[in-house]
């Protein structure tokens, strides 16, 4: 499996067990987007309209999986004190994934809505108590197996891989659900999605689990677990930086699809060709630049570049119409796709760099209660809740001037206003150990660029 690695990654590692095991880990992620592609973005958002589904009901439905992260708390306890982490991620990645293929066939079962609704829901809880466990694990776990000064590299290459595998399936399986409509295609598709996501776990069978760094175990309370998080200075304010950002953009990133389902008609090829095709071929010649730059200028400055071109991208959806939409989402994708793996490759660097080897399991852990809670299920629900309740009257108001106004575009409005918050006021208050200034990076690059 070793041949999954990048050719500078690869010549790094002289253990040739080691580059077996990250070729692994690197096999898995092409499983696991698929899984995350069709459980987070148009395929489920075409299932919860085909079942009815308002928008702040498929609020619910998105955040239930995400609500996980109320008890990482407990997964890391019992991780620290376990140190087994292999076992626990198996176990619960199995959990976190078999239940999506039960939510898949039950719209067949049952025809009740109310039991039909409460069934998935239920399901759904499953799904997230495997996620919290998962994520705790798996965090503790890359962190001890890759080497630090080839994380950046890695995880850019990971992500390129994983980039490919999201946009070869993402155009099949678009095309299959314009060519199966319906109900069957949406089962199928996710049904599928679930199997991969066993997959992605089936493929840390073999990987090893290097020892725990612990200098003693932990048998503390809660209370104490929280206040050695909170007092570290610089993992308190990424905290605080990360939980508003993903605020920010959880907002609205859930209903970007609904909106080119039901207001644009964009067909699912349509979607996935633009969503996923444009922007992950886009991430092809983006990802592994912006890894060598994290490797050699630091996390921050490239935090700081890609979150204030993201932070600009929802208010160009407001722009958009039904006979216009081609370009502009054109436009969209390519910077999407450019600039958010840097994104998340730097946060999840940022994670695991500013967490101390001592516990880190539990500063991951109140990351993901936060991020979970309030980042991405609140979001979602606030989203929802703004878009059927709030939205419709302004949308209302503004087209009473014979302007051309949607509801969903008090959320784009309001996810930029979010997003530049967090990036102007929260992002510049976290220090990184030789991490370069901004005017630092932009230098550097322009100097490579010179012949």
């Amino acid at each position: 499996m070793s041949f999954l690695l990048s050719r500078d990654v690869a010549s790094s590692i002289k253990d040739a067990k080691l580059r077996r095991d990250l070729g692994f880990v690197t096999l898995g992620v092409c499983f696991g987007i698929i899984f995350f592609n069709v459980t987070t973005g148009a395929p489920i958002a075409g299932f919860a309209n085909a079942l009815g589904f308002g928008d702040l009901l498929y609020a619910f439905l998105l955040a239930l999986p995400v609500m996980g992260g109320a008890i990482q708390i407990f997964a890391s306890l019992l991780l620290e004190r376990s140190a087994k982490r292999k076992p626990i991620f198996l176990a619960s990645g199995l959990l976190n994934r078999i239940p999506w293929f039960f939510v898949a066939l039950l719209p067949f079962w049952l025809k009740e809505r109310g039991s039909l609704l409460s069934s998935i829901m239920g399901l759904l809880v499953f799904a997230s108590v495997g996620g919290a466990f998962l994520t705790v694990s798996f965090m503790s776990w890359v962190a001890d197996l890759v080497p630090l000064e080839l994380r950046g590299r890695f995880f850019g290459h990971r992500s390129l891989l994983a980039t490919v595998a999201s946009l070869v399936s993402g155009l099949f399986i678009g095309r299959f659900l314009d060519g199966v409509p319906g109900m069957v295609g949406f089962s199928l598709v996710i049904a599928l999605a679930s199997i991969l996501g066993v997959m992605d776990i089936l493929c840390f069978f073999r990987v090893q689990d290097p020892p725990m760094r612990r200098e003693e175990k932990f048998y503390g309370s809660l209370l104490a677990l929280f206040r050695r998080v909170f007092v570290h200075p610089q993992f308190s304010r990424f905290l605080l930086f990360a939980v508003f950002w993903y605020f920010a953009f959880n907002v609205a990133s859930p209903f970007f699809n609904l909106y080119m389902i039901r207001e644009l008609h964009m067909g699912f090829f349509q979607i996935a060709l633009y969503v996923q095709g444009v922007a992950n071929f886009t991430t092809l010649f983006s990802i592994r630049l912006f890894g060598r730059l994290t490797d050699r200028f630091g996390n921050l400055p490239v935090a700081l570049l890609a979150t204030t071109v993201a932070s600009s991208l929802p208010i160009f959806w407001c722009f958009t119409r039904e006979n216009n939409w081609p370009l502009i989402v054109l436009i969209i994708q390519i910077l999407a796709g450019t600039f958010w793996p840097a994104i998340d490759l730097t946060i999840n660097n940022l994670a695991l760099k500013l967490s101390p080897d001592l516990f880190r399991s539990f500063y991951i852990a109140v990351l993901n209660l936060f991020l979970g809670v309030f980042g991405n299920a609140l979001g979602y629900i606030v989203g929802g809740a703004v878009v059927e309740y709030v939205a419709p009257p302004i949308a209302g108001f503004v087209r009473s001037f014979g302007v051309h106004f949607s509801p969903y575009y008090v959320l784009f409005i309001l996810s930029t206003v979010l997003r530049f918050l967090a990036v102007f006021l929260f992002l510049p208050r976290i220090q990184e150990h030789r991490a370069v200034s901004f005017k630092d990076l932009y230098r550097g690059v322009l100097s490579s660029l010179r012949p």
